[in-house]
């Protein structure tokens, strides 16, 4: 398994996802540079934020980080092009319950 950075994976996912960095900004409250530097590798992310992400994107830390190629995305439909960094809050949030309720599924054996 070739590790890819957080960095690598935090660009893969907001381009899948169709975001900008200045809405992933806007949704972790903070100025778009500090996103480019995220994505560029040259500033890290403390816990807090890695846990935003992955609420965000419905992906664990350990894909984030590139410990694991393992990633079931959790789809959602965007039907607005001005999307904003409350709406992403919400997405986050739905996303972390369903999250949660797939972590509590595996671990009495259902899928």
């Amino acid at each position: 398994m070739i590790q890819k950075g957080v960095n690598v994976r935090l660009k893969e996912l907001r381009k899948e996802c169709q975001l900008t960095q200045k809405q992933i900004a806007d949704y972790l409250n903070v100025d778009q540079t500090l996103i480019t530097k995220y994505e560029n590798g040259t500033r890290t992310m403390s816990v807090t934020v890695i846990d935003q992400i992955c609420n965000l994107f419905g992906c664990t830390e350990e894909y984030l980080l590139g410990r694991s190629d393992s990633y079931i995305p959790l789809s959602f439909a965007f039907r607005s092009n001005g999307i904003q960094g409350d709406d992403l809050q919400s997405i986050a949030a739905v996303n972390k319950i369903a999250m949660n309720i797939r972590y509590m599924n595996e671990m009495i054996g259902e899928e």
